[in-house]
């Protein structure tokens, strides 16, 4: 995982070639590298928010509890089992509030997660939510058009699509109940792999 970190270290220098407005450069990582098992799980949100660079840790904040909820459901563990990481790796913003990120800067994002992706291999990646669908598909071809808390097979990856959950999608019955589903067949997804 020593080659993962050092690449988390690279990240902002290459973005900063290509963009440098409204973005925060504080480095947003999963702290459990060293404690992984090998091809983890991968979990792939939005961007880092206020909270997040405050911790400087993915998914701490409220969807942060929405998702360790939903990682209990699949009787998996946080740290071992996934490696969370997020489509544009540092938080976005405007007038100092979080903002969705740019088509721009998820291209450019992308070419970061492809290369975390070749580093990490893992066994399956979950794409929570519109942002992560959108930078991976400039990684791997269209997959906007995939059923939401469905699972595919696209370029030779076994990937999860389904809602993100902010505290406005899990709020909604329906969108809580199929992120419930989804992460509660995540055993049963891996058996097969």
């Amino acid at each position: 995982m020593k080659e993962l970190e050092n690449f988390y270290k690279k990240r902002a220098e290459f973005i900063k070639k290509y963009l440098n407005e409204n973005i925060d450069w504080t480095q947003v990582y999963d702290p459990f590298i060293n404690e992984k098992r090998k091809n983890p799980i991968m979990i792939i949100g939005e961007a880092p928010g206020a909270k997040e660079v405050e911790l400087k840790e993915p998914f701490v904040g409220k969807a942060g509890e929405n998702l360790n909820y939903l990682i209990n459901l699949s009787g998996l563990d946080r740290k071992k089992d996934f490696l969370i990481t997020n489509a544009f790796p540092f938080r976005t913003y405007e007038n100092n509030k979080n903002r969705t990120p740019k088509s721009k800067e998820l291209k450019i994002g992308a070419e970061l997660l492809k290369k975390e992706i070749e580093i990490i291999k893992p066994s399956l990646i979950l794409l929570l939510g519109n942002s992560a669908i959108k930078a991976f598909s400039y990684v791997c071809g269209e997959v906007k058009n995939l059923k939401k808390c469905g699972f595919y097979n696209v370029c030779n990856l076994r990937i999860g699509v389904c809602y993100h959950p902010s505290p406005i999608a899990f709020n909604r019955k329906e969108i809580k109940e199929a992120l419930e589903g989804f992460f509660s067949n995540l055993k049963r997804i891996l058996e097969k792999i």
